[in-house]
């Protein structure tokens, strides 16, 4: 048996993919985006079809590393086991309210990243626990571990591994987030890119909450972790994190703390993260990271964010 799998982190620290644009290209291409030359794909339903936009070459990837030995199971999963039919997801969908956050200054430094995580917790926690108490599910905010680097640090996730970056783990229903770790040389004082990172793993822990988590994990348990159906799964997961992660842009951006051109910035950003060539096809391509985000962002319902009941092709 398996230990509870960490989700967002990679096995190794991020890697940059792509021409070396970094931010300063992301900020280029901004300009582009904010012309109109950014359209949408089409969205039918859950399911995210092609888009265009431009390529900043500001690319890399999270791919999860190897689960510790141990019991396998979700210590802290509540809710109801289902992935497509949990409550969460029924149709037509509960939007995120929009969300004025008086979030703290951004600074590398612990205990200013610290202030400025815990601000945007109590954001997401503001934008997440009624929409789960609609859909008549048990909500526990997460707890938060920020620390400088990933040395030292042991979870029932990761054991004693150093290689990781920002990721949830069920377990202990904890979000790790280590500065070090966050590309902060790439993309600097833009803050609003860390949001969005953090909202991701946020929506792993909405997952956990509402009983997704149990039953996708259990499904790749039975299918096999590293199998293509295990994977698809883990795809699946991540996807819809990634759905999450845009619904909450979308309310915090609707309740004015976030500029159009920081959404903008989130969007692009969304487009740059997936499986790398060589990784273990356990996230989705960029296309699709983006795609899925794109969902959240431009829908804002938690039905549309339904990836467990995707085509295949919508999750590869």
């Amino acid at each position: 048996m398996r230990a509870p799998q960490p989700y967002g982190p990679p096995g190794r620290p991020p890697q940059r993919r792509g021409g070396g644009g970094g931010i300063g290209t992301v900020l280029v291409v901004l300009v582009l985006i904010v012309a109109g030359l950014v359209v949408r794909g089409a969205i039918s339903g859950s399911k995210p079809g092609s888009s265009t936009h431009p390529d900043s070459g500001a690319r890399y990837t999270y791919a999860s590393g190897t689960p510790t030995p141990g019991n396998g199971k979700d210590s802290g999963a509540t809710g109801i086991a289902a992935t497509g039919s949990n409550p969460l997801l029924a149709e037509p969908g509960s939007p995120l309210s929009a969300a004025r956050c008086d979030y703290a200054p951004w600074g590398t430094q612990v205990e200013v990243a610290r202030k400025f995580f815990t601000s945007a917790a109590s954001c997401l926690e503001q934008a997440w626990r009624p929409v789960l108490t609609a859909a008549k599910l048990p909500f526990t905010p997460p707890k938060l571990n920020v620390t400088a680097t990933t040395a030292g640090i042991t979870t029932p996730c990761t054991g004693n591994s150093s290689n990781f970056a920002a990721f949830y783990c069920s377990a202990d229903q904890t979000i790790y987030l280590p500065i070090s770790q966050l590309q902060t040389d790439m993309f600097q004082n833009h803050w609003e890119v860390y949001l969005s990172v953090f909202a991701h793993e946020y929506g792993h822990h909405v997952q956990a909450q509402a009983g997704i988590m149990t039953a996708a994990n259990k499904q790749r348990r039975e299918a096999g972790v590293t199998s293509s159906a295990g994977l698809e799964v883990s795809r699946r997961i991540e996807l819809q994190a990634n759905c999450f992660d845009g619904m909450f842009v979308a309310a915090t951006s609707g309740g004015g703390s976030l500029t159009s051109s920081q959404t903008t910035i989130t969007r692009k950003d969304a487009y740059g993260r997936g499986d790398a060539s060589g990784d273990m096809r356990d996230h989705g391509t960029s296309q699709h990271m983006g795609d899925w985000w794109s969902a959240g962002f431009d829908d804002n319902k938690t039905a549309q964010c339904n990836t467990f009941t995707a085509s295949a092709g919508d999750v590869s």
